[in-house]
């Protein structure tokens, strides 16, 4: 195959692929497939019927068609640094990209790497591994998140706070609720209020927030009264609270949802970083920008461009 596949297309309740001139590649054949290609490829599955019972095939496809499936396999995910998430026999393990086991299936529930770092459960309890297997940080924690900017968010006791690559707690901030961090700043809740921290645990932003989501490309989404805009690192409104739901910045555009009486579900569409309306609301459904498409899911599954045009059946509109 000449030229490489980069989406995935949905008819006809199937999957197949569209090469970057938008044509069909592979025709839709798969029951599912992961969203994107990822550090080189896409999990693709299909439907096998092994006498009376049906049973789930997954593998992996790549940029150039080239399929690889794996009996053994329950479930797969998408590569993160090198390292690909499978269940085999109930137990979470890792492939390479030469989709060959780098990590023994050991794990009762994993996240993906980040940071070098994976949090894993182990006898009822979370800790890390690197990317050679090893525990790195030991199973205490109810539960964390991935390590961003070297700082994992924990729980302990329904409580929240931040552990560095040590295993040490570095923000022992008692908080409700928490997010990861992002251009070294944490969104964190007390009280009913949301603001934002530093690395160290200081607080920079107050607490005047409904809801508030992490930064990214420097502005950060929040909730006041029920209506979404965005601040600047420094706390600054720089887009009005005029919006039903927002979120994250992702190549210079965010997605908005704007509502039509009370009981709309909304349309979703795009602002720029001046809080204009690029691509008008008019979708139900619609992804973040990545790699310069978005996916639309209306009557298929579908992509748009950063001008707002539609790609079906391998051709744009």
């Amino acid at each position: 195959m000449s030229r490489e596949l980069i989406l995935p297309i949905l008819i006809d309740g199937k999957y197949g692929f569209i090469d970057n001139e938008y044509k069909m590649a592979i025709k839709p054949k798969y029951n599912y497939v992961s969203s994107r290609f990822k550090e080189g490829y896409c999990i693709v599955t299909y439907i096998k019927k092994i006498r009376k019972n049906t049973k789930w095939v997954f593998g992996y496809i790549d940029h150039k068609g080239v399929t690889h499936f794996f009996l053994q396999l329950e479930s797969a995910n998408q590569f993160c640094e090198g390292l690909s998430k499978v269940r085999i026999d109930g137990k979470y393990g890792f492939f390479n990209v030469n989709l060959e086991q780098e990590i023994k299936p050991l794990y009762r529930a994993a996240l993906n790497f980040n940071e070098e770092l994976c949090g894993v459960r182990l006898n009822k309890k979370w800790g890390f591994i690197n990317n050679k297997g090893e525990m790195v940080i030991d199973p205490i924690f109810s539960y964390v998140n991935n390590f961003y900017d070297e700082r994992a968010l924990i729980e302990i006791k329904n409580r929240y706070g931040y552990i560095d690559k040590s295993g040490k707690i570095i923000i022992d901030g008692d908080f409700i609720m928490g997010s990861d961090f992002s251009q070294n700043l944490a969104s964190v809740r007390k009280e009913n209020k949301w603001g934002y921290i530093d690395k160290n645990g200081n607080l920079v932003i107050d607490y005047s927030y409904d809801k508030a989501k992490s930064f990214k490309e420097d502005l950060a989404p929040v909730c006041i009264d029920n209506k979404w805009g965005y601040i600047d690192k420094s706390g600054k409104l720089v887009i009005d609270t005029k919006f039903d739901y927002a979120c994250s910045f992702n190549e210079g555009l965010a997605r908005v949802n704007i509502k039509k009486g009370h009981f709309s579900q909304g349309h979703w569409g795009f602002i720029n970083k001046e809080g204009e309306m690029v691509i008008q609301p008019v979708f139900k459904s619609v992804s973040d920008f990545l790699e310069g498409y978005a996916q639309i899911n209306e009557s298929k599954n579908n992509y748009i461009d950063k001008s707002g045009k539609i790609i079906i059946n391998g051709n744009t509109k």
